[in-house]
């Protein structure tokens, strides 16, 4: 059988999950990432205590991987951090990201790696390809997001429609970070993604490699089912990045001619549009920048909807925790929306950029709450019955490992 070698910066969750169900499957040659702790020794006690001063690192606590399957280079990930932190105080552009996958893959590539590595499956993935490729090994790169062509003429066309609504610039990714993404595509022998609207991305790109697209499975274990129906007002939620290509403004502008009464909305995320748009709906919402991770849970819990109206996600993974919460989606097919809901049965699916097909969800959302929490039962029993372990059989199979 062959055993994977799984690569990810930060132990994201999709990441974690795959390498845990790779070592319930006895297929897990190493997991390597930054700062992390598994098993349940002395080094998970640390962990442990540390995640009592720094919330955010509870999700590094890997306790369902094997210790001796986890190489966690917390030096290259604190190192990458503060390099981008320095940069920034002198007014160099490093993106933060930028440099801890740029550093990360450089550690694993020059990392001796375990006899039994034989296939890869990871992100940030140039220099660890290259050598994987001398050695003939399989190499799947996992690819969360959206080709850059797709996001770039996303971006582009929002500007148009909403002159003034951002202060920034048109997203546009540095030409060394497309030649190192093209060049990572080009050496996969194979690509996985989660969404279909990935997929169809990467094709209009170019890409020859085979793709898979499998969704992700369903956090149960860290969303749990909301024990009651919301009570008070009728309220909704948007959670992410609140600007134009997650459809921010088309919210805002449904919202308003909604005009539901004794309702309320709140937008979970940072911004990135100008203070003048907002200013344009401004009594009718309210922005929480930044919300603990450990605390979205009841946030999904107190909402009767949440929203995201996205214009382009490789998948949306706020659909699924509202999902697991109890709580239906209104989303777009621009994401993972269709994978994880049937339109009137869990959640709502509505054209991307449709305001007028916003508005009449909203309000027969609003009209009937019963029915809204009905479905949002719907969507937990749909949760359950795809969660990680489903989709990770889903994975291995399509993947053919």
């Amino acid at each position: 059988m062959t055993a994977v070698l799984v690569s990810h910066p930060h132990a994201n969750p999709v990441s974690v999950a795959v390498a845990s169900i790779l070592a319930r499957a006895g297929r897990l040659s190493s997991f390597f990432t930054g700062v992390a702790f598994a098993g349940s020794g002395w080094r998970a006690g640390v962990g442990a205590a540390l995640a009592t001063r720094r919330p955010v690192l509870r999700n590094r606590l890997l306790s369902g991987l094997p210790a001796e399957r986890l190489h966690a280079l917390a030096g290259v990930e604190l190192g990458a951090r503060a390099a981008h932190r320095l940069a920034s105080a002198v007014g160099l552009p490093l993106a933060g990201y930028d440099a801890l996958y740029v550093a990360h893959d450089t550690a694993v590539a020059a990392w001796p790696w375990p006899n039994d590595a034989g296939a890869h499956y990871e992100d940030a993935a140039l220099r660890t390809f290259r050598r994987g490729a001398k050695r003939d090994l399989p190499r799947i790169l996992d690819v969360a997001s959206l080709h850059h062509r797709t996001v770039e003429s996303i971006w582009s066309e929002e500007a148009r429609r909403w002159p003034g609504a951002t202060d920034g610039p048109v997203h546009v990714e540095p030409q060394w970070k497309r030649e190192r993404k093209a060049s990572e595509l080009a050496l996969a022998t194979r690509v996985s993604v989660a969404s279909d609207f990935t997929r169809r991305s990467l094709e209009a790109a170019g890409v020859t490699a085979p793709i898979v697209a499998t969704p992700y499975g369903f956090p149960v274990e860290t969303f749990s089912a909301r024990a009651r129906r919301p009570s008070g007002p009728f309220r909704v939620l948007a959670v992410g990045a609140q600007n134009l290509l997650k459809g921010t403004p088309y919210l805002l502008e449904a919202w308003r001619r909604a005009a539901i009464p004794d309702a309320e909305l709140d937008l979970v995320g940072r911004s990135r549009l100008s203070k003048t748009f907002l200013d344009r709906y401004a009594g009718t919402f309210r922005l929480w920048p930044s919300v603990p991770r450990h605390e979205l849970a009841a946030r999904y819990a107190d909402a009767d909807l949440v929203v995201f109206p996205t214009l382009g996600d490789g998948f949306g993974l706020v659909i699924q925790e509202a999902m697991c919460s109890g709580t239906p989606v209104l989303t777009t097919p621009c994401g993972g929306g269709p994978a994880c809901i049937t339109d009137g049965v869990e959640g709502w699916i509505v054209p991307p950029r449709d305001v007028d097909a916003l508005v009449d969800r909203l309000r027969a959302a609003a009209a009937d709450r019963d029915r809204l929490y009905a479905m949002g039962r719907a969507a937990r029993a749909r949760a359950e019955r795809w969660t990680w372990h489903e989709a990770g059989a889903a994975l291995l199979a399509a993947l053919e490992l």
